[in-house]
């Protein structure tokens, strides 16, 4: 452990918000600005071992609070997200999960909102069954409770509205009404992506009637 007096504080030249603090005219520890204004670390400061442990870990957060922010900002994020990530950076199970609550806390991490949002822009933009949709919210780490809740807003018409968009977006590819081959691999793949045999067999019935109408 290090104790002593801070003998010289200087300013990183690359990194112009961090700090290297000398103790006794020899390096102890770099910080960023936001920990050496708190903390007082300023030449003249004594810093004995606890002092110098409470600063280190202070420090620790407050890198995991920076780089949380950086990685929500790309874009929205689950908190189970957040989590793996500062893990896969190397901080601390403890320290990650104060820095989630935190974030949590701060409003910068919801997973009522996030799921919500997911389902909204899946269904607009990459139509998915409801099935899909537990899914995909369920592999990025959301709460069970909060995916049902999120997908229990999504009614049959607006999953049949996706099932519809999803076969235009293959039907395109047709010369004319599908064949009976290519209707058997366009409801294949409606079951594949989670569609209810309810839904499969309301498509099957509308490609029919458009086959029939274009004769």
């Amino acid at each position: 452990m290090k104790s002593g007096l801070i003998t010289s504080v200087h300013r990183d030249m690359k990194q112009k918000q961090r700090y290297h603090i000398e103790l006794n005219d020899e390096y102890a520890f770099t910080v960023h600005e936001d920990i050496l204004v708190k903390y007082n670390l300023f030449k003249g400061t004594e810093v004995d071992e606890a002092f110098y442990r409470e600063v280190l870990v202070a420090e620790e957060k407050h890198k995991a609070y920076l780089g949380a922010l950086r990685y929500l900002g790309f874009r929205p994020r689950t908190s189970s997200q957040l989590h793996a990530y500062l893990l896969e950076k190397g901080f601390e199970p403890k320290i990650a999960e104060e820095i989630c609550r935190r974030c949590e806390e701060q409003g910068y991490i919801d997973d009522k909102a996030f799921a919500k949002q997911w389902v909204d822009e899946r269904l607009r933009i990459k139509p998915r069954s409801s099935y899909m949709l537990r899914m995909e919210l369920q592999q990025r780490g959301v709460d069970r409770s909060i995916v049902e809740e999120a997908v229990s807003h999504v009614s049959k018409e607006s999953e049949l509205e996706a099932a519809r968009s999803l076969i235009e977006k293959k039907a395109r590819r047709l010369q004319g009404p599908p064949n009976p081959d290519e209707e058997r691999k366009l409801l294949s793949m409606l079951m594949r992506k989670g569609f209810s045999h309810s839904i499969v067999q309301q498509i099957r019935g509308e490609l029919r009637q458009r086959e029939r109408e274009q004769r």
